[in-house]
């Protein structure tokens, strides 16, 4: 008999004990579960080259810093973000001129990004650091006080929280692998800092400025560039510095986009140098898709306006190989 009450004992023990643990395990995967489902789909659009420096500066001192987006802001603003190259240091002292290759922009033209709803821009480029480190710097400075973010710069990963989603962006700048105080696009420094993104993000965004000026075709090293970065988990590579629109592909599902052409730049000397392709892509159940592309050119060397069909059409035809 009291054999028989031992086990009958233990027998509870057991039972009490399957349920508590199974309450611990629902206790644990429901915050998980919550916290998957709180996580919501968002949209952002992604640019060609941005100079707010040099003619740009000038006009937008005799106007609004908001004139030269003041056709593509309503666009802009239907995205939850917008990421562009920035290719040009903000600083308080600027100079003004209208030529020349050192750029800058004053310090509050960014008040026209803020406007467009951009919030983060790679600075990892050949114009960043035209004013040198000092510029750089307070480039940052300028766009951490408004609310944008600044990244590209060396060794460092940048996040932005969207929509429960944490967002991991990292720039490089290849021409030469040597940009001081940059990300230079060499094979470790892609792999390090990727795979590290990855592991700290629902997704990847990679920014490359490379590849040869006024050309469609991109090099076979951004290729290499490109493709590797996805390898090392990148979910989406985007790319500049050409100036001119080149192809976009699909590489193991993922988007490689080589060159966007100028959103806003003052190289009014050639109808290829005033046009560009806003993307909009949608990060959705772990897997960006693009949802929308719009053609732009470039008017009064600082103002794109949306390309009519025509226009569209001959753009288009150079953004596939």
């Amino acid at each position: 008999m009291k054999k028989y009450v031992i086990f009958v004992l233990l027998g509870f023990v057991f039972l009490f004990v399957v349920f508590i643990n199974s309450n611990a395990d629902k206790s644990i995967l429901e915050p998980l579960a919550q916290k998957e489902h709180e996580k919501q789909s968002f949209t952002f659009i992604t640019t060609g080259d941005i100079g707010l420096g040099r003619y740009v500066n000038y006009v937008i001192l005799n106007n609004t810093a908001d004139y030269p987006f003041s056709n593509i802001s309503e666009h802009f603003n239907s995205a939850d973000f917008v990421i562009a190259n920035l290719e040009n240091p903000l600083i308080k002292n600027c100079p003004v001129v209208v030529t020349g290759f050192k750029f800058c922009g004053s310090s509050e033209n960014v008040s026209a990004l803020v406007n467009a709803n951009v919030k983060a821009v790679s600075l990892a480029n050949n114009h960043a650091t035209n004013y040198g480190l000092a510029g750089l710097q307070e480039t940052m400075e300028v766009l951490d006080a408004n609310g944008i973010t600044g990244f590209g710069l060396n060794k460092k990963i940048e996040y932005l929280d969207i929509k429960g989603s944490r967002v991991a962006l990292v720039g490089f700048v290849e021409l030469g692998n040597n940009w001081g105080g940059l990300n230079n696009a060499t094979e470790e420094n892609i792999k390090n800092l990727i795979t590290e993104a990855n592991k700290n993000s629902d997704i990847v965004i990679s920014a490359f400025h490379w590849g040869t000026e006024y050309t469609h075709i991109p090099t076979e090293n951004q290729r290499r560039l490109g493709h590797l970065a996805v390898d090392f988990g990148a979910d989406i590579v985007l790319g500049n510095h050409p100036h001119w629109v080149q192809p976009i592909e699909t590489y193991k599902d993922k988007y490689v986009i080589y060159a966007q052409g100028n959103t806003i730049f003052d190289q009014d000397w050639s109808l290829k140098t005033r046009e560009g392709v806003l993307y909009k892509f949608e990060f959705q159940n772990g897997k960006i898709n693009m949802v929308d592309e719009k053609f732009t050119i470039i008017e009064n060397n600082s103002q794109p306006r949306f390309a009519d069909q025509n226009e569209s059409s001959r753009i288009k035809s150079y953004i596939s190989f």
